[in-house]
């Protein structure tokens, strides 16, 4: 059984070898990170309202937990050898986002910008990072929107 020739052609499995590439796999789940800490950001301002109480501090636990593991991914994926210069270029826009970089609305929108620029190298290509850096953009788009609701918020 073993001997035998596989009867899969060659070609047939390339769709797939895309999607299996180390540097998507471990952007993909960068994003979710990212997701996730933005998500951890708003619950955090959301119970802030409720200062001192055990349950803003765990909002706050949450949040600044979260932005470490993407951070740390971040960081992760800048060091792989083998990933894709563009995902690489994404991949130094976001770290720019990151809370210890204390981003501005406007640091945001040009951290927005270079994403966007890097996705529409993509768009004629059918390239398998083209949905990956079109929801990176969309997510600094969502902090950025979320930045300015919550200093809206803070200023009222």
């Amino acid at each position: 059984m073993a001997a035998k020739t596989s009867t899969t052609r060659t070609r047939a499995t390339e769709p797939l070898n895309r999607l299996i590439r180390l540097d998507r796999l471990e952007f993909r789940k960068l994003l979710d990170l990212y997701f996730e800490a933005l998500r951890a950001d708003w619950l955090h301002h959301d119970t802030r309202q409720m200062f001192g109480t055990e349950a803003a501090a765990d909002k706050g636990h949450t949040a600044a937990s979260a932005w470490s593991a993407c951070t740390v991914s971040l960081l992760a994926l800048h060091d792989m050898r083998t990933v894709d210069l563009d995902l690489r270029a994404a991949v130094e826009v976001l770290l720019k986002t990151c809370p210890d970089q204390m981003p501005s609305s406007g640091g945001l929108m040009r951290c927005g910008t270079e994403m966007l620029a890097l996705a529409n190298k993509h768009k004629r290509s059918g390239s398998d990072v083209l949905p990956l850096l079109d929801e990176a953009f969309c997510l600094i788009e969502a902090y950025h929107g979320n930045q300015a609701l919550m200093s809206a918020q803070r200023a009222a």
